[in-house]
């Protein structure tokens, strides 16, 4: 499958680390494409101030420009654009989108851990509900019909998130829906200096 290069996708590799510096290659690499294909979105990203440019000795990196709040609306696209393409990619996860987009305005489904690479057999899904509605019958429902364990961490409201867990989900997530509530809490913690 072809994946369809937008500078969003640029802006992907640093979802998982808003501090991260990235050489050009090194963004290549990540979204297995040629330098070249990428260098033209990643200039353009340069140049609507988006991303910075840092040169030092021989070598130049990028980074994401948070002195242009911008950012975030393309650190949300970002998010969304993975998660279309995982849906794609993984039978599971489509289906489980499918069960529990009914119950989205009541809940946020962010999932999380070595099931954002890939859903290998004998895995676990695990997953992060933040709201109070009842769900143990759609979670049994999904586990028995297709012999997949889901890990279910719910809270009832984002900020009751333990400094552990949300560590491994900022590494590591897939945003099922209110991606906005996300990254803005994810955002806001960035901007305090209480994300690691």
């Amino acid at each position: 499958m072809v994946k369809k290069l937008t500078k969003y996708k640029i802006i992907e590799p640093f979802t998982n680390n808003y501090d991260k510096r990235i050489y050009l290659r090194e963004i290549a690499d990540l979204l297995n494409k040629f330098h070249q294909t990428i260098k033209p979105y990643v200039e353009l990203l340069v140049k609507e101030n988006i991303l910075k440019k840092e040169k030092r000795k021989n070598i130049t990196d990028y980074s994401l420009n948070f002195k242009n709040k911008l950012i975030y609306d393309y650190i949300i696209i970002a998010e969304k654009e993975k998660l279309q393409e995982k849906l794609k990619q993984e039978m599971y996860l489509k289906i489980l989108f499918e069960k529990f987009s009914v119950f989205s305005k009541k809940n946020i489904y962010v999932l999380f851990g070595s099931c954002v690479n890939k859903i290998k057999k004998g895995s676990d899904i695990d997953m992060l509900i933040i709201g109070k509605q009842n769900l143990s019958k759609v979670i049994k429902n999904f586990e028995n019909s297709y012999q997949k364990k889901l890990h279910i961490v719910q809270i009832s409201n984002i900020n009751e998130l333990n400094l552990t867990l949300l560590k491994e989900i900022y590494k590591k997530h897939i945003i099922f829906n209110n991606t906005e509530t996300i990254i803005n809490y994810l955002s806001d913690l960035h901007e305090k200096n209480k994300l690691v």
